[in-house]
């Protein structure tokens, strides 16, 4: 940033959020709706851990959040707030009233899936921009302390945390990876195990599969048909000469799970469910 430049939303869009959708009413609660440029993709941000979020009316930026599960997981508590959560509930009351008036008030969203490491150690950039945002925005809606914006982790929002199920407007947009395991493959391929492929879970589907997935950028979810927790990487168009698909970002946690159930030189099976899924099959 230069000095004079305006802090406004459209600098969060510069550096990497995405506008996903916007807030509605639901009854007596509010829910949300992804209309953003590519729906599918969006889908698959909202699952993203360790993701910033902003809420926008126009160009004002008016709250800046971090989740460590998921978005998806922590809008459940703005849709239906517990009686305890001070963030919660000051969001949820906010939201409504400027739908009441009439205000859209705009969802963005920060997901970054990369390959940032210091030694051994993978670095979480949300976490390490959320306070350098809120000090320079200084959001309106974020609680305050000494009359400075705060963080939702100063505010013990954690701790307040309560289940909670969705409105039926975050449902609506609410595809589990399970139901999506039980889709008609778009592809099949496979994939040798090389010293590369087992030790850094390098994942290249090949030329053929990579027609039926999204573009380059896109983040992707990769699902396991042995109930493994699923990976959100990203698709990597430029890898490959080809303009093959390569799966890029938490390939780590690819090779733990070739290497808990496969030996080096092994075939894995694999299916293209839709544009931003693909399923690999344990032995």
């Amino acid at each position: 940033m230069k000095a004079g430049d305006t802090l406004n939303g459209e600098v969060l869009l510069n550096i990497g959020f995405v506008d996903v959708g916007k807030w509605e009413a639901a009854g007596d609660y509010i829910g949300y709706r992804l209309d953003g440029q590519d729906s599918d993709a969006n889908q698959i941000m909202l699952d993203v851990p360790n993701a910033l979020y902003a809420f926008a009316r126009g160009d004002a930026v008016l709250y800046l959040g971090k989740t460590a599960r998921s978005i998806r997981r922590r809008y459940v508590g703005y849709c239906r707030p517990g009686k305890r959560q001070r963030t919660n509930l000051r969001c949820h009351r906010n939201i409504k009233a400027a739908l009441a008036q009439g205000v859209d008030i705009r969802i963005l969203v920060f997901t970054p899936i990369s390959q940032l490491r210091y030694a051994d150690f993978e670095i979480n950039l949300a976490a390490g921009l959320e306070d350098s945002l809120i000090r320079a925005f200084d959001p309106p809606w974020n609680g305050r302390e000494r009359g400075q914006p705060i963080t939702e982790e100063a505010e013990r929002e954690e701790a307040e945390e309560t289940e909670a199920e969705p409105t039926d407007a975050a449902l609506a947009d609410d595809i589990q990876p399970e139901a999506r395991a039980s889709a008609t493959a778009l592809a099949t391929f496979t994939v040798v195990l090389g010293p590369t492929y087992y030790d850094k879970g390098f994942l290249n589907p090949g030329v053929e599969a990579s027609r039926h997935l999204g573009k380059d950028g896109d983040p992707i979810r990769i699902l396991f048909d042995d109930g493994s927790e699923p990976v959100i990487s990203r698709i990597n168009r430029t890898a490959n000469r080809t303009g093959a698909v390569r799966v890029v970002g938490r390939n780590q946690q690819i090779a733990t799970w070739f290497q808990r159930r496969f030996k080096e030189g092994d075939t894995v099976q694999g299916r293209v469910l839709d544009p931003h899924s693909i399923l690999l099959l344990a032995p």
